[in-house]
């Protein structure tokens, strides 16, 4: 029996070779995603509050345009996470060799069990839709103080003379009320060259409440009795973390 050539046989098995393979492969022409990532990892977060943000690359390592159809959050838990980006949308196109970002973020409507999620990107190219995992815990809901600026230097002021009046800003960041335990009070070495005021939107002067997202002010003036440089602080107990909350207060007294 006469066997083929071998010639004559890799001749016979090239074309169905090609037609088996042709179907997955990518042409140099095509465009190419990779995502740096594919799953993301939020930790715990309280009821009410915003993560800080974490990214998702997409880079186009292709040799072609191209279109994002759509970029969308689903599943159960989807309205606890936050999505935006600088990725273009369909008709827009992402060029070749170019990158783009997503950002999400974990805001936890509820408390329970860990919040899954998954983002979705469609598009022109091979592997399409793409998929993200996100998953959070979220905890329960706690109020938070931030206080701006959380320095006061008043400068040089003339012995016997005030000070214009400075202000401080107290904001409640938590998603639930901030109890304020014990309202501003003067302390330090030199608290009694500084007098708290009473101004527009003033915070409790002993006990009393501040709802999520808002705010209230503590007016301060420097009032040196003799000169040298003076310090003091004020003080707020609530109970939000780092309860005591402490303001430093400076200023440097001259002769008038």
């Amino acid at each position: 029996m006469r066997t083929a050539p071998a010639n004559v046989a890799v001749s016979l098995l090239c074309p169905l070779l090609i037609l088996l393979v042709a179907p997955f492969a990518v042409l140099a022409s095509d465009p190419l995603v990779t995502l740096s990532t594919t799953q993301l990892q939020f930790g715990t977060q309280a009821q009410g509050t915003s993560s800080s943000p974490q990214f998702v690359l997409l880079s186009n390592s292709g040799q072609a345009d191209l279109s994002i159809t759509s970029i969308t959050l689903s599943g159960q838990n989807s309205g606890d996470y936050l999505e935006t980006t600088t990725c273009p949308i369909a008709p827009a196109i992402l060029s070749a060799g170019k990158s783009c970002e997503i950002r999400l973020v974990f805001h936890p409507r509820t408390t329970g069990t860990d919040l899954t999620a998954t983002l979705t990107i469609t598009d022109n190219a091979s592997g399409s839709p793409r998929t993200v995992t996100l998953t959070g815990t979220p905890s329960a809901a706690v109020p938070g103080m931030t206080i701006t600026p959380e320095t006061l230097n008043f400068g040089n002021q003339a012995v016997g003379g005030s000070s214009p009046v400075r202000v401080v800003t107290i904001t409640n960041t938590g998603s639930t009320t901030l109890n304020i335990t014990s309202g501003a009070t003067m302390g330090g070495a030199d608290a009694s060259e500084f007098k708290l005021q009473r101004g527009a939107n003033a915070c409790p002067e002993a006990s009393g409440q501040l709802p999520p997202q808002a705010s209230c002010s503590i007016a301060v003036i420097f009032t040196p009795l003799n000169a040298g440089g003076k310090s003091a602080q004020i003080v707020v107990l609530d109970d939000a973390a780092g309860s005591p909350h402490a303001i430093s207060l400076s200023g440097m007294a001259v002769a008038p």
